[in-house]
């Protein structure tokens, strides 16, 4: 175990002399002066001030701290330390490495060291580490204050008892099936090793991409396994999660037991639990029902082709906030403006999503949004990052719109010809914008990464002044006939960009020269971000300048200030940055 060391009045008083600076801390060094909430140490530069960090990240060892750091920080360089960790003992005996003690180093590892990662977690270690210059192995210091057990007997993992080898070794996990390259636990008379954080996995859980329970196995057996989440093939000499009632059904042991896959509950001896939901609504008769999201009055179904008016055309769903259109829909038979897409109005109102370890439940008010409590009468899509109105599917910190919330593994788009999968928590650059999302879908063939925003833009838009449907397109399609001009802002186009085109016409229009940043919210509808009130306004023919950023509004709609005169704001950003009104000269 570290111990950790009190510092007293005496400790204080100690000077530090320079010429016996070996890399090492030692009492007598720890502090120089301590003035108010101010700390000098001899071994930083600059002064370092008490600090809160939500995030919990210490320049000291990797430990995340979910209640977050309360230690000390640097605000010249930024290095942000625990307090424990900053009192640490300055050399400790630690059970995994008995045959010499271990130092505590301030400046990180010295050039020589062959290891830079803790012996024991095999994470790389920061400027504070417990060093053995003879073995050349080291410790952060998470794992120093936290020893593991030398003997570990878990009948659930295996049936004799395992034993820690604190060495560099290469070895392949009989759980997981993931190689390493040191400290296993081993059982010499089975051949059989074994992960620290493998020991303890759960024998059956349920996870989100499955309908069934998984169970935990050592031996998959051979043939062509693929696993369920990153879609990667599954040595079956290891182990895994399997699925008993569908055979060809596994997947990787680190995948199943991802936050985002698995809720963290085992299910080994707990009774199964029905799936079944409500269903959305009720049959009256033939093309007549009620809706759960509108009790009070049925809705009759009808076709949008037969829509002649252009008031008709426009008018919009209360579910998913776009036109109808030539689509079947559901109109209330005594409201004039309550209306759903027969595609929304068999929205589930539970349901499984590859974004969350939970099922989604399906919410129709406009209660504040749990992730961005600024907002009243709009939300935040956690997927696709866009101002949304209408329903949305929500769950612990996560809220989806019902287009984010609907896309399923395969997802099929229409400018790609391989299936995508959500495999991976690492953020990625979509391919047909060019922008960084945390959540995005890729190609399993190709390189092909999607984000959620351009996976969900309607395939087909209409514009004014052409008499055909817009249709979506990427990566300079054979069919484009245009120079590649924008119609509405007359400006140069990036042809590898996703784009609208009218294939009889020719014409091509940006993504947010035609849809603009609040396509998925109700026109004429009023809501508050950071207690300002807006309502979102169809554009003028003259293009009003926004408030903030100074350009012309070109998209379809714009936000119009309800407390102040003439304030206008085009892209979601300047509404985000509108902290305080700044009128600036209007740019084209």
């Amino acid at each position: 175990m570290v111990l950790v060391e009190e510092l007293s009045e005496q400790n204080e008083a100690h000077s530090y002399d320079d010429d016996d600076d070996d890399g090492s801390l030692t009492p007598s060094m720890v502090f120089n002066q301590i003035m108010g909430q101010t700390l000098m140490l001899s071994f930083h530069e600059h002064p370092l001030h008490t600090h809160y960090s939500s995030t919990g990240q210490c320049d000291g060892c990797p430990e995340l701290r979910e209640k977050g750091l309360d230690g000390y920080r640097c605000d010249t360089c930024g290095f942000t330390v625990h307090k424990e960790c900053l009192e640490s003992s300055p050399e400790i005996n630690h059970p995994s490495h008995k045959r010499h003690p271990l130092t505590l180093l301030i400046h990180g590892l010295p050039l020589v060291a062959q290891d830079h990662n803790c012996r024991l977690c095999g994470e790389k270690v920061g400027k504070l580490v417990y060093h053995c210059s003879i073995c050349d192995f080291s410790l952060d210091l998470y794992c120093a204050r936290n020893p593991l057990q030398l003997i570990v007997y878990f009948k659930k993992c295996h049936e004799h008892t395992l034993t820690l080898m604190p060495r560099l070794i290469c070895f392949t996990c009989n759980a997981c099936g993931l190689e390493s390259d040191r400290s296993p636990y081993i059982c010499p008379q089975c051949d059989f090793m074994i992960h620290e954080g493998c020991i303890n996995l759960p024998r059956v859980i349920s996870m989100i991409r499955h309908v069934h329970r998984i169970s935990r196995t050592y031996f998959l057996g051979f043939g062509d396994w693929k696993c369920g989440v990153c879609r990667r093939r599954i040595d079956g000499r290891y182990g895994a999660y399997s699925c008993s009632v569908c055979p060809d059904y596994a997947v990787h042991s680190r995948c199943a037991t991802r936050r985002d896959v698995w809720d963290g509950r085992e299910l080994e001896d707990e009774p199964e639990e029905s799936d079944e939901c409500e269903e959305p609504f009720e049959v009256v008769s033939d093309g007549v029902i009620n809706h759960f999201s509108h009790r009070e009055h049925n809705l009759r179904l009808e076709d949008g082709l037969s829509l002649t008016n252009i008031n008709d055309i426009c008018l919009r769903c209360r579910a998913c906030a776009r036109p109808v259109y030539s689509n079947m829909f559901y109109s209330c038979m005594q409201c004039d403006d309550f209306i759903l897409h027969e595609t929304c109005a068999n929205l589930p109102r539970k349901k499984r999503h590859v974004l969350h370890n939970h099922q989604l439940t399906l919410y129709y008010d406009e209660n504040i949004v749990k992730d961005c409590p600024m907002l009243h009468g709009v939300f935040l899509c956690s997927a696709c990052r866009r101002l949304c109105s209408g329903f949305r599917y929500e769950c612990c910190n996560i809220t989806l719109d019902v287009r984010c919330g609907s896309i399923s593994e395969p997802f099929s788009y229409e400018c790609h010809p391989h299936p995508l999968f959500q495999t991976s928590l690492d953020s990625k650059v979509c391919v047909t914008c060019k922008q960084e999302s945390d959540y995005v879908l890729t190609c399993m063939d190709c390189d092909f990464v999607l984000d959620f925003k351009c996976a969900t833009l309607p395939p087909n838009v209409r514009y004014k002044y052409d008499r055909d449907p817009l249709r979506l397109c990427y990566d300079g399609d054979k069919d484009l006939t245009s120079s590649y001009w924008c119609e509405i802002c007359e400006r140069e186009m990036d042809k590898e960009n996703i784009l609208y085109t009218c294939e009889s016409s020719g014409s091509t229009i940006h993504i947010e020269c035609i849809l603009g940043d609040f396509r998925y919210v109700k026109p004429r509808l009023h809501f508050e971000f950071n207690k300002r009130k807006w309502e979102v306004a169809l554009n003028g023919i003259n293009r009003p300048g926004c408030y903030k950023c100074g350009f012309r509004c070109k998209g379809p709609f714009v936000a119009v200030s309800l407390d102040y005169t003439n304030s206008y704001v085009c892209p979601l950003l300047c509404l985000w940055r509108g902290e305080t009104l700044i009128f600036n000269s209007i740019r084209d």
